[in-house]
């Protein structure tokens, strides 16, 4: 389907965030199954965050793709302008919920807010390999600095990748070219 207008910020901003709500039932069930296995096993945890964060990141990836051919075509094949910094609106909306639970953690940890440590393991599925690598404890005082932090950074990959891939897409960048074989 060509689409010929472009697409109202407010759905793009919701269906980013229904994207992230995928990643997260799919990261949900993922770690379900592999929770057994992350007990006994130290490398299954290490596998598990890793697949974890490629699953969201990856739900995110193709969220943004989807965005820039469309927004793409609309700019080479019906002439409107583009706009230069939709890259950095979805990034900032798609995973909007990681942000601000992340807040919402880090007044937890300051003491502002009472603890909500559980909460964000349950509406942040996918970190809860990597926390199982640093601590086994589910209070914020299980969680050190270094370890808020490393979390920040987790949820920091999502508008990376995001905008990285939006920008590459409407460039037109061939990666694969790029990588293999040395071209642009």
């Amino acid at each position: 389907m060509i689409a010929d207008k472009r697409e109202n910020f407010g759905l793009r901003a919701g269906k980013g965030m229904l994207w992230w709500l995928a990643g997260e039932v799919i990261c949900i069930i993922f770690n379900l199954c592999m929770l057994v296995f992350m007990i006994k096993f130290m490398a299954f945890k290490v596998f598990t965050a890793v697949a974890s964060s490629i699953i969201v990141n990856g739900l995110f990836i193709n969220f943004a793709y989807n965005c820039a051919v469309r927004d793409r075509n609309l700019v080479k094949y019906h002439r409107l302008p583009h706009d230069p910094v939709m890259s950095l609106k979805i990034a900032l909306t798609a995973p909007l919920p990681m942000y601000a639970m992340w807040i919402m953690l880090l007044l937890s940890k300051l003491g502002v807010i009472k603890d909500i440590f559980n909460y964000y393991i349950w509406g942040n599925i996918q970190t809860l390999a990597w926390i199982d690598l640093f601590t086994s404890i589910r209070t914020i005082d299980g969680l050190s600095w270094a370890g808020l932090f490393g979390l920040l950074v987790i949820v920091l990959a999502a508008p990376v990748s995001i905008i990285l891939t939006y920008e590459c897409t409407f460039r037109e960048f061939d990666i694969k070219a790029w990588l293999f074989y040395g071209k642009k």
